[in-house]
């Protein structure tokens, strides 16, 4: 299983009948030799050796014994635990699901138990690693072209908790305080053919987006909440691509996919994944400096009446250009606005803003409480939408700033981000920005405030992670809240 970067891969192979040819055969190798020992020993002339037969039960009595009687005894009992020993590694070797590793572990077993010598141990793993069939032959239930089949997923608990300003708190509000317990599960699969073909699906946990069962779940979330006396949950497709990388340089996608751009989420929520298509050109400069142009293609609402109720055919979509050099990380980023058409109504801004950002990081050798080389990444992202400088003020403009010290992927590492963010109302489209930095439990645009996020790997599979977003609104509209203050406490297993 593998995610972002963890990648391991679960093989099933079938039985290898000669390893399990082996074990039968020293079983019987060794009982044939303690059976041999047994016949050498005798029992003196005073030893009595009685079996009675009984309705229910028999049973051995011994009489005067002497040391040789009880070696016998002894004898006996290695029989029966040596035969009981071969026979169960036996068995599990003859498992139509043993995994290939399990080989070399009953081998440790019985030369552990001392049925097999060292040297009769290093024979039967030599002969394993010389005779073992190639993986291929076990890739049966699949095609020729699919070279090969990853799973992985995560699961996240999370407390979340709104808490208004003074002004607008209290029974009846709309923006009352509010204490959530959510979860988000996601699962996939990953297939990579031959000829450079990658297709993937991964299925996640959410809820409805709109009161329209047929338009789907939300698109910045897979959180459910817990509530409803228990109801069932529903589930939704979250990723559904197909990827061609032909040469290091050339990448090209189509469906539901992430998102390759190189946005903070004060432009694009990273819970959102686009539909549509994406292509990404890498121009190696020398080893350490790349040149990327990412375009896409963004599907945004078929057969949308964006000019009036009258209009047919009036498609929205999204076109995005990116370039960025990745040595420096400086990026231009730019939207060219929904497939050519007017924004509707009066004074409506067009959304073509060009963003940029950029990041420098500088490596400590060590740091408290910290394992391994110690990151401090310092970081801004600007924004101007042309189309809306009408507006005045700086409703047109964005900005973040901020920096990440440390790394929390690797066990018991950790990571602190602080951040201030100002988004002008139309500087940015609302519709694909953060949702949860914001107010009203909402994100979105004509927001500023800080935010601080720490993280704590716990275990390989485990992050703890703490967010704190202290927000208020631009322009406070009268009777609305204007400031927020929000907290999520995360658990985050990957698998």
């Amino acid at each position: 299983m593998h995610l972002k970067g963890h990648r391991t891969r679960n093989t099933i192979v079938t039985p290898q009948p000669f390893v399990c040819n082996r074990i039968l055969q020293m079983s019987s190798l060794m009982c044939t030799t303690l059976l041999n020992s047994m016949k050498r020993t005798t029992c003196p002339p005073s030893a009595v050796f009685v079996w009675q037969p009984a309705p229910r039960t028999a049973r051995f009595l011994f009489g005067n014994l002497d040391h040789s009687a009880t070696k016998l005894r002894r004898t006996g009992r290695k029989l029966l635990r040596a035969m009981g020993t071969a026979s169960v590694l036996a068995s599990l070797s003859l498992s139509p699901f043993a995994e290939a590793q399990s080989v070399d572990a009953l081998i440790d077993k019985l030369e552990k138990k001392g049925v097999l010598t060292a040297q009769e141990a290093k024979e039967i793993r030599q002969e394993a690693r010389n005779e073992a069939p190639p993986l291929s032959q076990f890739k049966n239930a699949l095609p020729d072209w699919v070279t090969s089949f990853k799973l992985n997923g995560d699961f996240r608990g999370r407390y979340d908790g709104i808490w208004q300003d003074g002004s607008n708190d209290g029974a009846g509000s709309a923006t009352a305080d509010r204490d959530r317990f959510r979860y988000r599960l996601r699962y996939g699969v990953t297939a990579e053919l031959a000829d450079h073909f990658e297709v993937g699906l991964r299925l996640g946990s959410g809820e409805i987006g709109s009161a329209a069962l047929s338009l789907g779940g939300s698109a910045f979330s897979a959180n459910t909440t817990l509530n409803n006396d228990a109801s069932r949950k529903f589930v939704f497709i979250d990723l559904a691509y197909a990827k061609w990388k032909p040469h290091d340089w050339f990448t090209a996608q189509i469906g539901k996919m992430a998102s390759d751009f190189w946005f903070t989420d004060m432009v694009l929520d990273p819970d959102y994944n686009p539909e549509g298509a994406q292509q990404k050109f890498t121009y190696a400069i020398n080893k350490r400096h790349k040149l990327n142009f990412t375009g896409g293609e963004w599907v945004i609402a078929e057969n949308f009446a964006s000019t009036g109720s009258g209009s047919a055919n009036q498609d929205t979509y999204l076109f995005i250009a990116f370039a960025n050099q990745n040595a420096i990380s400086p990026a231009l980023e730019t939207f060219i606005n929904q497939n050519g058409t007017s924004a509707a109504g009066t004074n409506a801004p067009h959304f073509n803003p060009i963003v940029a950002r950029g990041e420098v990081t500088y490596t400590f050798p060590s740091a408290p409480c910290f394992q391994g080389p110690f990151p401090l990444t310092l970081g801004g992202e600007y924004a101007n939408n042309p189309g809306a400088s009408f507006l005045g003020g700086e409703r047109n403009e964005a900005w973040n700033v901020g920096f990440t010290a440390g790394d929390a992927r690797k066990k018991h590492n950790w990571a602190l981000t602080y951040n201030y963010k100002h988004i002008g109302s139309a500087a940015v489209w609302h519709g694909l920005n953060d949702d949860d930095f914001g107010v009203n439990a909402k994100g979105g645009t004509g927001i500023a405030g800080h935010q601080v996020i720490a993280s704590y790997r716990l275990f390989d599979p485990l992050t703890l992670n703490l967010r704190f977003m202290r927000t208020e609104q631009i322009d406070t509209p009268v009777g609305v809240s204007s400031q927020q203050t929000r907290l999520f406490v995360d658990l985050l297993w990957v698998f």
